[in-house]
């Protein structure tokens, strides 16, 4: 099917539980391919089976989401059914699939877009963006798996802080993994102080955040006169600690113990 001008191919697998196809339970899995990337949609689906699996016939469908949305043309809920002799079966549905072929981001009002390292290593790619005045940098990394699959990861760091925001995302690619490109942005959401908070977007529309606080140099006391700051007490201290070795375990029977307080 086409939807936003994008060529949407969906895979289903249906696969026994015990890797035979008898009478049992069946976990069904749904898959997004569009141009050479294949990404799961929604968590797998648990179905107790007593009919020969290949007799299934599945209905996959999209519809309009909403319209106030940006980028326009963009929004989709998609909704699979399965139906078994003559019964008809709701199996999935996501409210939030966002595919198009070449989308107006330009229309993402007050959007910040990271920019591609053009000189990005063997297995990771390298944003740089400012945010809240900020300078950030994500990093996509991603690790083989076999058969064309690999796992993505993403995270920040920013003058040498950082977090792993994304550490799962599984993608077949059929090619040069290095050649997938993502789309980040954010957009700034009002909050106190202000530039904190933010809304952070990857596309193909794979990872989304609401909430990412970053910022430079924020006005904390904006918080407003109620605001009790804390005072850092002195230089920082190094503690060591010495960590001890667990007592050998005794061969053979050993009653349990109980702790007595």
């Amino acid at each position: 099917m086409r939807a936003g001008g994008a060529p949407l191919t969906f895979f289903i697998s249906v696969e026994p539980e015990n890797g035979k196809p008898t009478p049992g339970t069946y976990f069904l899995r749904l898959s997004l391919k569009v141009d050479d990337v294949e990404r799961p949609i929604g968590d797998p689906v648990e179905l107790e089976l007593s009919i020969d699996p290949r007799t299934l016939d599945f209905t996959v469908f999209l519809f309009p989401g909403k319209n106030n949305v940006v980028p326009a043309g963009c929004l989709y809920s998609l909704r699979v059914w399965l139906r078994a002799e003559g019964v008809d079966h709701r199996i999935l549905g996501e409210d939030e699939l966002w595919v198009g072929a070449d989308p107006d981001f330009d229309s993402v009002a007050d959007a910040s877009f990271a920019s591609l390292r053009p000189a990005s290593g063997a297995d990771s790619q390298v944003y740089d963006a400012v945010i809240g005045r900020a300078r950030v940098q994500f990093i996509i990394r991603w690790h083989p798996l076999g058969d064309r699959y690999f796992r993505y990861t993403m995270e920040y760091t920013a003058n040498g802080v950082g977090k792993i925001l994304m550490d799962d995302l599984r993608l077949r690619v059929d090619g040069d993994p290095r050649r997938v490109a993502f789309l980040v942005y954010t957009v700034p959401v009002r909050s106190v102080p202000a530039g904190a908070s933010h809304r952070l977007r990857v596309y193909q529309r794979v990872w989304k955040s609401d909430a990412f606080k970053i910022g430079h140099r924020l006005d904390f006391q904006a918080l407003g006169p109620l605001l009790v700051m804390g005072v850092r007490a002195g230089a920082p201290q190094t503690i060591v600690m010495e960590v001890q070795a667990p007592p050998p375990v005794a061969m053979g029977y050993q009653r349990d113990t109980k702790a007595i307080a």
